[in-house]
């Protein structure tokens, strides 16, 4: 494909401003058209882009000739919605989760087979030069034998915040601290070490009113051997995140490499600021940018939809682990063995 990428939000409340924003730094797209069921918020969108308003996806990508779309939308409605844009012709970029329950992402991907269309995942985090990194050095055996990854993710979302709609904070349309908050550092922990073999999980939920868990503890086991731990809660203050490897020669730290008993630091890539960690926005650059080339030149994109749903995979083993209260493999419960 040579001419330039037409290109449609849908979706245009929240992350639909830095999907747009990094549509029009992208080679080889355009943006031309934004579907919301919401009319003021779509006109004013449209306006501020140059671009033109729909109340439907479907209808935006026939009647705007739209070719590959970013989906926006609360996390309950993506799959409905990318299915609809898949057969109404377009290749869809789906923010994460890329839906909320294990069935509609079997049927996102069947519908990505049947009309050819490429599905793309979002998790900008994996364009990061320091996590991109740290998987190189998990795989070559830099860090030695893996023994630990923890992912932490400790914030603070208020009462007000889940009332703020209806559909937050309810396990059709949103999920809690794991699907929503802490879904990009579970994709980091298994996409750095390797994969996950299976958890035990322990969840609550703490001094709110909402369906889903906001305190989450799980201990699992990669499929390498090592052992992890995730931590994740929206109900404190004062928390903080990380991500951290540790290895039998050396360890990743957030950006940080630390080897040998003298910890010498090793280099995450030339020309980096911030260790490698990109500023908000440009993680989102570098997918969107990704996606718009993969389609152009007819490759996978950086995240395809059947690796874009490891991460849900993991946190829905780690739902039916705190339910059940005993630990759950992974691989069994891909296979239906927990239905």
């Amino acid at each position: 494909m040579t001419d330039s990428i037409r290109y449609g939000i849908v979706g245009v409340a929240g992350i639909g401003d830095t999907h747009a924003d990094a549509v029009e730094r992208a080679d080889g797209a355009e943006l031309v058209a934004c579907a919301d069921l919401d009319e003021e918020a779509g006109t004013a969108f449209a306006a501020a882009r140059d671009c033109r308003w729909h109340p439907d996806a479907a209808e935006m990508i026939r009647e705007a000739d739209v070719d590959a779309v970013s989906i926006c939308t609360p996390s309950g409605t993506h799959a409905n919605v990318a299915i609809d844009c898949m057969e109404a012709g377009a290749h869809v970029l789906c923010e994460k989760p890329l839906d909320v329950y294990r069935e509609r992402m079997d049927a996102m991907v069947d519908a990505a087979d049947d009309t050819g269309r490429t599905l793309a995942g979002v998790f900008q985090r994996r364009t990061y030069p320091a996590h991109r990194r740290a998987r190189e050095a998990v795989a070559n055996g830099e860090l030695g034998r893996l023994v630990l990854g923890t992912a932490t993710v400790k914030w603070y979302r208020s009462q007000e915040y889940y009332d703020s709609a209806d559909w937050r904070g309810t396990r059709a349309m949103d999920g809690g601290c794991l699907l929503n908050q802490s879904i990009h550092a579970i994709d980091l922990l298994q996409w750095i070490a390797g994969g996950v073999a299976g958890v035990y999980a322990k969840t609550d939920t703490v001094d709110r009113e909402m369906e889903t868990e906001n305190v989450a503890a799980v201990v699992l086991e990669f499929e390498n051997g090592a052992v992890g731990t995730i931590e994740a809660t929206t109900a404190t203050q004062g928390g903080v995140d990380s991500l951290e490897f540790n290895g039998t020669r050396g360890s990743y730290n957030d950006g940080e490499f630390a080897m040998g008993e003298d910890e010498e630091q090793i280099p995450v890539a030339d020309g980096e600021d911030e260790n490698g960690i990109l500023e908000w926005g440009e993680g989102h650059a570098r997918i969107v940018a990704d996606f718009v080339d993969a389609v152009r030149e007819g490759r996978d994109p950086m995240v395809p939809a059947r690796e874009a749903r490891a991460a849900v995979d993991l946190i829905l083993v780690i739902e039916t682990s705190a339910d059940r209260g005993e630990w759950v493999d992974l691989e069994a419960f891909r296979n239906g063995e927990y239905d």
